[in-house]
């Protein structure tokens, strides 16, 4: 089954708070989710109302482990939401560059790991990486059906697209399996809306989604729980359906051999600038359930 993986060159892109709410919308639709953190901020579970305190987690223990089949067994905790979870593992700074160490020197733990994850039927595993180039990201893109970049309409993110586009963040990630959300779509000032439409433009079909800048996400994430659970009304709460069946649609387009949609191009981005337009972005939904 799928291996959907949230990556992104730069920080502060919302990459974590998506993972997790799209993780949510695949288990409320019925599917059976592993929500996989991989990132040594190990704030992934404080979405799903877990103790972050937790010093035993899925990464930071591997590289001890005689058998990583049972390492992430042993790791997997339940959430409230219906997605089970592995976490990173509360480690401090010199923690977080040991396991980059130590899992550099046997990525293929993490890949032996993964293949017995995805060896069970009717799985679907997300996993939030850090931001920028790293050993996890390398070993996890060889078993990846769809990595999903999120980035913000600033300039900054903007300049990353060249160097994406041009494999320098992905490496040999075939074309087809790298997707973009534009997050925080309709933020304050003339300058975002032109870099929005600009990145839009420039990606085409693949942009799988848009996430409008909305104060539910913050409120949500300050309460430590999901957006569409607390606010599911809410302008964002609709974009994240949108965006988990566009990304569940395009993973299995793409597991299956075909390829992706053509009518998950968003046609109407003028619309979006402002926050509150009543005009929907076009993406595909799973009609499989």
């Amino acid at each position: 089954m799928p291996l959907i993986c949230f990556a992104s060159p730069v920080g502060g892109t919302g990459r974590t708070t998506l993972s997790a709410n799209v993780a949510r919308e695949f288990a409320r639709g019925g599917q059976r989710v592993i929500a996989l953190d991989l990132d040594p901020q190990n704030a992934l579970g404080m979405h799903f109302g877990l103790d972050l305190r937790d010093a035993f987690g899925f990464l930071a223990t591997l590289r001890y482990a005689s058998d990583p089949a049972t390492a992430w067994r042993a790791a997997l905790r339940a959430s409230p939401s219906g997605v089970s979870f592995l976490p990173f593992g509360q480690v401090g700074l010199e923690g977080a560059v040991s396991v980059a160490t130590g899992l550099a020197e046997r990525a293929d733990l993490i890949g032996a790991a993964l293949q017995d994850m995805l060896a069970h039927p009717g799985v679907i595993i997300v996993a939030d990486l850090p931001q920028g180039p790293c050993s996890a990201l390398a070993a996890v893109l060889l078993h990846a059906d769809l990595v999903v970049v999120p980035l913000l309409p600033v300039p900054a993110h903007a300049a990353q697209l060249p160097g994406m586009l041009a494999g320098r963040f992905a490496g040999s990630l075939p074309a087809e399996r790298l997707g973009f959300v534009i997050n925080q779509w309709g933020m304050p000032g003339a300058l975002a809306t032109m870099i929005g439409e600009g990145m839009i433009a420039h990606l085409g079909e693949r942009v799988l989604g848009v996430v409008r800048h909305d104060d539910a996400v913050p409120a949500a994430c300050a309460a430590q729980r999901l957006v569409t659970d607390m606010s599911p009304h809410a302008l964002a709460a609709d974009d994240i359906v949108q965006l988990a069946a566009s990304i569940l649609q395009v993973a299995g387009d793409i597991s299956r051999g075909a390829r992706p949609h053509p009518s998950l191009v968003l046609p109407a981005f003028a619309s979006l600038a402002d926050p509150s337009a009543p005009t929907r972005p076009h993406v595909a939904q799973d009609t499989s359930r």
